[in-house]
Order: C-alpha cells, then sequence, then structure tokens
C-alpha cells in the first residue's frame, strides 16, 4: 500500500497528532510576530487536516471549505491591520472558527453513531471528536468574553493573557476542557448568563461525550474477544 493509502487508513490517527501537538503550542502565549505566525500557521494546518479528513459529503465540504478559507483569511489579516480593529477581527474569527468545528463534530458523531462496526480508527475519531469540540467550546467562550467581558471572572495572575489574540486563545482553550470535564481552578469564572449558561452546556456535552467515547472502548474491547 502507497503512503497515501496509508494515510488515508490512518487519517484520525494522523489528525490526532495534529490535535495534542496544538493543544500544546496554543498553551502557551505567543508574545513575539515570528512566535504568533509560526502559532498561525500550525492552526492553519491543522483546520486544512481538520477539513479533509473529517467532510467527505460534497455539499459539506463545499460549505466548510467556504466558512473555513473566510475564518483563515480573517486570522491572518490581523497581521497587516490597525490594531484598533482587533475586537472585530476577533468576533469574526471565532464565529467562523465555532461554526466550522462545531460542524467537524457533528459529523464524526454522525459517523460514529451511523456505522455499527467498532474498530480502533472509530475510537481513535471519537478522541479527534471530543478534541475539536474543546476548541470549538473555546472559541463560543471566546466570542462571549468579547462581547461581554464582566460575564466572566478572571484571576488577576492571568488576567494579561487577555488583552492578546493568542493570549485569549489559550486561556479560554483550558478553560473550556476545564469545563467538559466539569473541574475548575479559579483562573476563570462565569459570574453570569450568558457565561454560566455556556459552563452548564459545555459541562452536559462533556459528559455526555465521555459516554460515547468509552462506549467506542467497550465496544473495541468485546470485539477484539470475538
Amino acid at each position: 500500500m502507497n503512503a497515501a493509502g496509508v494515510l488515508r487508513r490512518h487519517k484520525y490517527a494522523a489528525l490526532l497528532v495534529l490535535l495534542l501537538t496544538s493543544l500544546v503550542i496554543q498553551s502557551f502565549d505567543a508574545r513575539s510576530a515570528t512566535a504568533a505566525q509560526l502559532s498561525d500557521a500550525f492552526r492553519t494546518l491543522l483546520s486544512v487536516a481538520i477539513f479533509l479528513v473529517v467532510f467527505e459529503r460534497p455539499r459539506e465540504r463545499a460549505a466548510m471549505a467556504g466558512i473555513l478559507v473566510a475564518t483563515v483569511a480573517i486570522g491572518w489579516s490581523r497581521h497587516f491591520m490597525a490594531g484598533d480593529l482587533s475586537i472585530g477581527l476577533s468576533l469574526a474569527s471565532s464565529i467562523g472558527m465555532a461554526l466550522f468545528l462545531w460542524g467537524a463534530v457533528i459529523v464524526i458523531l454522525r459517523g460514529l453513531f451511523r456505522t455499527p462496526a467498532v474498530g480502533a480508527e472509530n475510537v481513535l475519531g471519537a478522541i479527534c471528536g471530543y478534541l475539536i469540540a474543546g476548541d470549538a467550546w473555546g472559541a463560543v467562550n471566546i466570542f462571549t468574553y468579547l462581547l461581554d467581558p464582566s460575564a466572566y471572572g478572571i484571576n488577576a495572575d492571568v488576567n494579561l493573557l487577555l488583552a492578546d489574540w493568542h493570549g485569549r486563545l489559550a486561556l479560554f482553550s483550558y478553560y473550556s476542557f476545564t469545563q467538559m470535564l466539569t473541574i475548575g481552578y479559579a483562573d476563570v469564572t462565569p459570574l453570569r448568563a450568558p457565561a454560566t449558561t455556556l459552563s452548564l452546556f459545555g459541562a452536559l456535552f462533556g459528559l455526555f461525550y465521555t459516554a460515547v467515547v468509552v462506549s467506542q472502548f467497550v465496544g473495541l474491547a468485546q470485539s477484539g474477544k470475538r
């Protein structure tokens, strides 16, 4: 089997490696211009990988390609536009990324529920969906914070992250995974709606998706015994 065939057969394994690498990269606040551009380049690569791996139907590909191109263009335009446009670009980028990532999560879940056979690739796909959902909640939380900062209580030790595009990404991605895992460290605290509403739905979604991942592992173990 050629390299393309191997990659296609193990597409979710490759995507999982990129997602985990992205989590490590975006957990750091990119302070220099070079670091920011490298971070954006990797996120662009990851977004393209998600598009190629997850979306297979022509109509879905056409719709998501449009959203992805617009979102990536908005994200990169920050490097060439005046600073006073930063908030507007952040809002637009968060909306586009949330739509793209939630679309990917829905397609992955649809595939898991429609495919009766359980294999290692299904398990990896479920894990990829969980990590993508964490990024999707992060985009939603960034959008909500930019519209209503007073809905969140931010610890003074991490407050400086909020002034920067990549800092917000690092902080709210971390916060969104704590929502899904139903844990918290008081770095970010939802004070009132809509932040409290998002926290509730994030926790409920995380519990539901954890059950999906566990069911895939159970199915894989049972199929191995058979």
